[in-house]
């Protein structure tokens, strides 16, 4: 739960440039369609400048439902991740909680492509990335509350 109601909490989740204040390693945001806020067809570029995760991804908004959910199309990466994996997609879903909180789901969807993507899925990948989401959540929970 986020102590926010979820005009609070979708406000930031749509406001790309706040992406690097909640997100554990993307530092810069490249605004690929010239938009700053997500909307059906927005591109932009998530930048990690430095570190053991050093590289770049598209994202294209391909759903969005203002106040409910956005889903993003990865698009194009430096890391390979396009040639490890078919129709990745990431769905962003938030619900009005109790007493003005907002719940917030991070769902990833892909096809691991081929035998080895498959046993590498299932020996660490699935759980890097869940690890990912969650600390995403995190973020967004501290900045949207007022601790980040």
């Amino acid at each position: 739960h986020i102590a926010a109601p979820v005009a609070k909490v979708w406000e930031a989740i749509e406001d790309l440039s706040l992406i690097p204040r909640y997100h554990p390693v993307v530092r810069e945001v490249e605004y690929v369609s010239g938009q700053t806020r997500r909307g059906p067809g927005v591109a932009y570029k998530c930048v990690v400048p430095e570190g053991r995760q050093k590289g770049w991804c598209v994202e294209r908004v391909v759903e969005h439902i203002p106040r409910r959910k956005t889903t993003v199309a990865f698009s194009g990466d430096s890391w390979g991740m396009g040639r490890m994996f078919d129709e990745f997609l990431a769905e962003t879903t938030v619900e009005a909680g109790p007493e003005d909180t907002t719940l917030v789901h991070l769902k990833a969807y892909y096809i691991p492509r081929g035998f080895k993507m498959r046993l590498v899925h299932g020996l660490f990948m699935r759980r890097m990335m869940c690890k990912r989401a969650k600390l995403t959540l995190d973020g967004l929970k501290r900045l949207v509350e007022g601790q980040g």
